[in-house]
This record gives structure tokens, C-alpha cells and sequence, in this order.
């Protein structure tokens, strides 16, 4: 996959991947538009262990010209197919997460896929919509231990 000035490629998550997922989820402005609060080590090295376990999720780290650029990942949330994104701000606005979601939509074949995103997160916002995701209502989530209090849209593709 070609992104604006690189290749992007989705490989298996490897252990030494996580150090990287780590450092990027600590970023102040990610976890803004995000309205995430970052995990520290502990509760972070245990998300990632359980991600790793389960069978039913689809965990990739997105490699951009050979580098790492974040993750992507296809995970069941009840009955409900999920996917989520985490790209490292170095590389946000080439296209990357466009290429990624497109390229997990590609191995995930189960329809549908869900999305939810803070309303105030336009670049999420495109990532989905180019990926032919549709807005089909919104939410306020409250604040709890790990996210923000906000809007959220919620994003469904059949």
C-alpha cells in the first residue's frame, strides 16, 4: 500500500513493536483529540497482553517505510465488531491510517465494522469517512478512568 510519500504495510505485532505503541499513546495531543487518558506502564503492558491473547482480535502494527507508525486493531466488543487506530503524530497527515484501515478492512471480512470517535477528531473523522464508514448517530460518553468526557460519533460500514 502507498501512502502520500511512503509504503505503508500491516505486519504481525511483535514485543519489541510495544516500546514504540508506548511511547505514542504518552503524547499529550493525541490523547486530546482523542479524549483518552494515557495507560500507564502497568495497565499498559497488561492491554497489550490481553490484545496479544485474544483469538478473535486482529492486532497489526503499521510499518511506514519500514518504520513503525502505530497500530491498528479489529477487536469484539460484545456482539459488535470494533475497529481502533493509534498513529504516531510524527506521522500524522500522510495517509497512513487511511492505507491501514483499508488494509485490515481488507483482512477483516466480517460486516459490520463499528467506529467511534470524539467528534472534535476531523483527521479520525476522514480516516473512517475514505474508508466508506458512515456516521450514524452520536453519543456523550462520560468521563471514566480512561477516557475523556465527550461527544462521540458512531461510525458503522456494512
Amino acid at each position: 500500500m502507498s501512502s502520500q510519500h511512503g509504503t505503508v504495510k500491516l505486519i504481525d505485532v511483535q514485543q519489541s513493536h510495544l516500546e514504540v505503541f508506548f511511547r505514542n499513546q504518552q503524547d499529550t495531543e493525541a490523547n486530546d483529540l482523542a479524549k483518552v487518558f494515557p495507560r500507564d506502564r502497568d495497565d499498559f503492558e497488561a492491554h497489550w497482553a490481553r490484545i496479544m491473547s485474544n483469538p478473535k482480535t486482529i492486532a497489526r502494527t503499521i510499518l511506514y517505510d519500514d518504520e513503525v507508525a502505530g497500530n491498528i486493531n479489529a477487536f469484539w466488543i460484545e456482539s459488535e465488531l470494533y475497529v481502533g487506530y493509534w498513529i504516531d503524530k510524527a506521522h500524522w497527515s500522510k495517509g497512513i491510517a487511511t492505507q491501514a484501515l483499508s488494509g485490515i478492512l481488507k483482512i477483516v471480512e466480517s460486516r459490520p465494522i463499528w467506529a467511534r470517535v470524539a467528534t472534535g477528531n476531523a483527521g479520525s473523522i476522514r480516516v473512517l469517512e475514505r474508508n466508506g464508514f458512515v456516521k450514524i448517530g452520536e453519543e456523550e460518553s462520560p468521563e471514566t478512568e480512561r477516557y475523556a468526557a465527550c461527544v462521540e460519533g458512531i461510525y458503522r460500514l456494512d
